[in-house]
């Protein structure tokens, strides 16, 4: 028991000099481990420091570009702090962009030894100095410390450079103005063409700054040869929502808009005064209706020049073929409340409904609902599912079938300002294939805060995150409903 006890304590007092050591390397680095290095015309700070494996590049007042670039616990942050814009145009003009990446990547790959020593340097005596002054002269314990220090910070640094992925910058997370994210984050399509090309990122996320430094008032520039769509929901009446769907759709030049629903809250005809706001948008916008807009809305939104009501029909939207089918319940009519399991039975006989419709045609490029457990049925016969509903972005792969959830682009309304900071606006812009087939190639998840305004954009690529997506329906022991007397839609192409 004795020698139990003695081994204790010597393990907490060994577990207690290695968080000295670790803690005085957290110091260190902090003080001691910045450094400005000239890259070309740009001036970039250098900083380090424990945290997730993350790699920052801050432009200010741009915003700042994130990504998850390898797997030691520590996080690297490159700010821009100054250009020299005359070198730079001078570069640019006679040179052209190839000749300034090819420089940028040469210089920076210079810096990362030099840089390197100097972190485990600045940790190091972070280490010394902070195990001084708690150990005085406990000499073995300095040692201890300071060992610990230079083994885990070391051995953090190799893995770093063992596990690096520059190519994490393809999927990188935005933060800072809107109207620069579509130049900053670059072409979807590009992107995926060049999934292997690390030095391509580079002259990417490079160009990128360099345009917009240089011509800071020059507007966002075209995102390639992508069709580009908008997705948003649950508006709830919010013309906050509206106001951030149009600069949404105007820094990205949209094609069109899908609102998969809740354009209102309580479906009454006073109601009727915010379709105004819609008809201002002035894109082709599809509509399919939520359980918070009834019938009447619907039919009000049909009468807005540009807008396209889908409810058990398909249209042809511009390159794109759209199916979208209104949802079975009206909650606010408290007179034919529902329970939540007669809702959840009555959307089951929507999605076998919306299942025949899509097996009577062309298949959509777009399926479009509000609650997409009317789309469950139709798993593994369309590529891509959008709707809202649940206030939550989320996505999932079922038999092949995208389901993409966008949060509430109205911040859940009268909502947005109940929860601490604010419930997040939130939109998707959807990247098709303008080339192949037209399926989707990448979507950008883009919220913003109602208090603060900061905003973020996270891009995601489809054939990265999910694999190729080939739509296969899985066995039923249930054949689809045979139709109705009544006509019942198939998919085929109407006038827009």
């Amino acid at each position: 028991m004795g020698l139990s006890r003695r081994h204790l304590r010597r393990a907490a007092g060994l577990a207690a000099t290695v968080a000295v050591g670790l803690a005085g390397a957290w110091l260190g680095m902090s003080a001691l481990a910045r450094q400005t290095v000239a890259l070309g015309p740009f001036r970039v700070q250098v900083s380090s420091g424990f945290g997730r494996g993350v790699t920052d590049i801050s432009l200010p007042p741009l915003g700042r570009l994130s990504a998850d670039t390898h797997v030691a616990p520590l996080r690297f942050t490159a700010t821009l702090q100054d250009v020299e814009v005359r070198e730079l145009a001078d570069t640019v003009s006679r040179r052209g962009i190839d000749h300034l990446v090819d420089q940028v990547q040469t210089e920076a790959a210079q810096e990362v030894r030099p840089y390197a020593l100097r972190l485990l340097a600045a940790a190091v005596m972070g280490s010394l100095a902070l195990g001084l002054l708690v150990f005085r002269k406990r000499w073995r314990s300095i040692a201890v410390a300071t060992l610990a220090c230079l083994v885990t910070v070391g051995g953090m640094e190799v893995v770093a450079w063992q596990t690096y992925r520059p190519a994490a910058f393809l999927s990188p997370t935005f933060s800072g103005s809107l109207s620069l994210a579509p130049e900053l984050i670059g072409p979807a399509r590009t992107a995926l063409d060049r999934i292997d090309e690390v030095r391509a990122e580079l002259s990417r996320v490079l160009a990128g700054a360099t345009r917009v430094y240089a011509s800071i008032d020059a507007g966002p520039l075209g995102l390639g040869n992508e069709i580009r769509v908008l997705h948003v929901s649950d508006l709830h009446l919010s013309p906050l929502g509206v106001e951030f769907m149009r600069n949404v759709a105007e820094s990205f030049q949209v094609q069109f808009i899908v609102d998969t629903g809740d354009l209102t809250s309580f479906g009454s005809p006073a109601e009727q005064f915010f379709l105004s706001e819609i008809a201002s948008v002035h894109l082709p916008y599809v509509f399919v209706r939520g359980n918070h807009d009834s019938t009447a809305i619907e039919d009000a939104m049909r009468r807005i020049p540009g807008v396209i009501v889908l409810d058990g029909t398909a249209r042809q939207v511009g390159d794109l073929f759209v199916y979208g089918r209104g949802h079975p319940v009206f909650t606010p009519d408290r007179l034919a409340a529902l329970d939540d399991e007669e809702i959840a039975e009555a959307l089951a006989a929507e999605g076998m409904q919306v299942s025949a419709d899509v097996s009577a045609g062309e298949p959509p490029a777009i399926l479009a609902v509000h609650d997409d457990r009317m789309a469950e049925a139709a798993a593994g016969l369309v590529p891509l599912v959008l709707s809202g509903h649940f206030h939550a972005p989320s996505a999932r792969v079922v038999n092949g079938t995208l389901f993409l959830r966008v949060g509430s682009t109205g911040g859940a309304g009268a909502n947005v300002f109940t929860q601490e900071g604010g419930v997040p606006l939130s939109a998707e812009i959807l990247y098709f294939d303008r080339a192949g087939t037209n399926g989707l190639v990448a979507y950008d998840l883009i919220q913003q805060s109602p208090e603060s305004g900061s905003l973020v954009v996270e891009r995601h690529l489809v054939a990265e995150e999910f694999g190729p997506l080939e739509p296969s329906p899985s066995p039923s022991p249930t054949t689809p409903p045979t139709p109705t007397t009544e006509p019942t839609p198939t998919l085929t192409a109407s006038p827009s």
